[in-house]
């Protein structure tokens, strides 16, 4: 792992208030992939010039004082056709996901992590001196003739162990083609080195957190969604999002803004009303977890109660370690090693979540990982690691590519939707009284609301098995050593 941060940059990582946590997850040296990621950052021409559907590398124009550009290939998604949509792009290995914006009078696009458990944009800054600016699009006075920098005012952002620090600035963000907002946010003039892992140039906050800072050296003025809103520029403080999986090639992923895309779900949305916390997250009731139809039957600490901290910024899942324990037993042939669990690779097991009667699918593409270096066995992308509570999970894009949500600020709440009518399937058998579909039924992508309901989502593609997961924790990651597995930006 990188440790080189500059001595009084690590220290006032240490002391100063944080907004929010990067949580990086990382297994030990022995396991570490030493897989290459040299095909991101020496990128190739796309064959294909005329559509933005394809892997391209970020191409930007050097002029005098011009920002840095953005090395990292990136794999763009369609235009959305809603309004008031934006297209979610990823790096192609269904690790981060980002949506393009420009700024001010710059035509040149930045790649922002969407980010729904943050509520503050920051963006590398032209400024930067750190490794990790090096290799992104920074942005500064050279790119837009609009842009207003104060000095004086500060910003910083921790992240675990990552860290973004710099000050605050003014000028127009355009999302998409038909949103523009004034908005104050970070011009990061430092960042750690965790960065140079990512391709996003900085970070784009969609969470709940109320206005105004909490802490001395967050952004204390109205965010992204704050502003669409009063402005009357979306037809409700509210979006939804549908992330792509990349072996899936579809390159559909969108983010949509003040309306849901009915087209994305079938059905009616199973809404959940969001837990009161004190940092503002999307944090639901989670009633119960399982593998195939056999509930885990989660009693830790005496209670059955969960909840979800549902959060696009986090690659994968993190959860307490018994919780971890308890769903991976049902997995034939599992093993434990600490927080980490090792899995056949070739399984069927199908991981499911029930939330308000409904139970969700995870894909083994999604759940299983890579190959672990010790044994046959592939690593679990579902962690026992606690990030917050004894009964708090942290439920990522893992979970997340397998359903369509939309996040409701007017109403405090989470919906979630089935990905469309080709994944729907009648069940015919009851929920237990763990809320957990019956084998025969746990196969089934179907969604039905009450004691009748059976299993939703991602099912079992066939000869995807830890192939998508599998790239995604290996190659990615390894530019920083035994940093590897999982990014969280919550």
């Amino acid at each position: 792992m990188h440790t080189s941060l500059p001595t009084w940059l690590a220290l006032s990582a240490a002391i100063l208030p944080t907004a929010t946590a990067f949580y990086p997850y990382h297994y030990s040296a022995s396991k570490t992939s030493t897989t290459s990621r040299s095909h991101r950052t020496s990128p190739q021409p796309s064959h294909d010039e005329n559509t933005r559907s394809v892997t391209v590398p970020l191409r930007r124009v050097r002029t005098p004082l011009h920002a840095r550009q953005n090395v990292y290939n990136i794999v763009n998604s369609n235009n959305p056709t809603q309004e008031n949509s934006v297209a979610i792009d990823q790096d192609g290995s269904d690790l981060s996901y980002m949506v393009a914006v420009t700024f001010g009078d710059s035509s040149d696009e930045y790649h922002m992590l969407l980010d729904s458990a943050a509520s503050n944009t920051w963006v590398m800054g032209q400024d930067c001196g750190s490794e990790a600016c090096k290799t992104h699009a920074t942005f500064g006075t050279g790119d837009s003739n609009t842009l207003k920098t104060d000095e004086t005012t500060p910003f910083s952002v921790t992240y675990g162990t990552g860290t973004s620090l710099g000050h605050l600035a003014t000028d127009t963000l355009h999302i998409g083609t038909s949103l523009s907002v004034s908005l104050t946010f970070g011009l990061a003039t430092n960042v750690s080195d965790e960065f140079r892992a990512y391709p996003m140039d900085g970070i784009l906050g969609i969470g709940r957190g109320t206005q105004g800072a909490s802490t001395t050296n967050e952004i204390d003025a109205p965010q992204v969604m704050d502003i669409l809103s009063s402005q009357n520029l979306i037809g409700a403080k509210m979006y939804g999002i549908h992330i792509s999986r990349d072996t899936d090639g579809k390159l559909d992923g969108e983010l949509n803004l003040g309306e849901v895309n009915k087209e994305r779900f079938s059905g009616e949305l199973n809404y959940l009303d969001c837990v009161d916390n004190e940092s503002g997250f999307w944090e639901v009731p989670l009633q119960d977890a399982g593998v195939d139809g056999s509930s885990a039957n989660l009693t830790t600490g005496g209670s059955t109660n969960r909840t979800a901290i549902v959060d696009t910024g986090t690659s994968f899942i993190l959860i307490p370690e018994p919780d971890a324990l308890a769903i991976h037993s049902k997995v034939e042939g599992f093993e434990q090693d600490g927080e980490t669990f090792l899995v056949p690779c070739d399984t069927k097991a199908v991981v499911q979540f029930t939330f308000n009667n409904r139970i969700y699918n995870v894909s083994t593409a999604d759940w299983v990982g890579d190959k672990d270096d010790d044994s046959t066995l592939c690593r679990s992308n579902i962690v026992g690691r606690k990030t917050f509570g004894d009964a708090q999970w942290l439920v990522g894009d893992v979970f997340l590519k397998n359903v369509y949500s939309v996040f409701d600020f007017e109403k405090s709440r989470v919906g979630l939707g089935v990905l469309g009518d080709e994944q729907l399937v009648a069940g015919t058998e009851s929920v237990s009284s763990t809320g957990v579909a019956s084998p025969s039924a746990s196969r089934t992508a179907a969604e039905t609301g009450g004691a009748s309901s059976t299993s939703v989502g991602g099912g079992q593609p066939q000869n995807q098995q830890g192939s998508a997961a599998a790239r995604s924790s290996t190659s990615f990651l390894a530019v920083i050593g035994a940093f590897t597995a999982i990014s969280m930006f919550i």
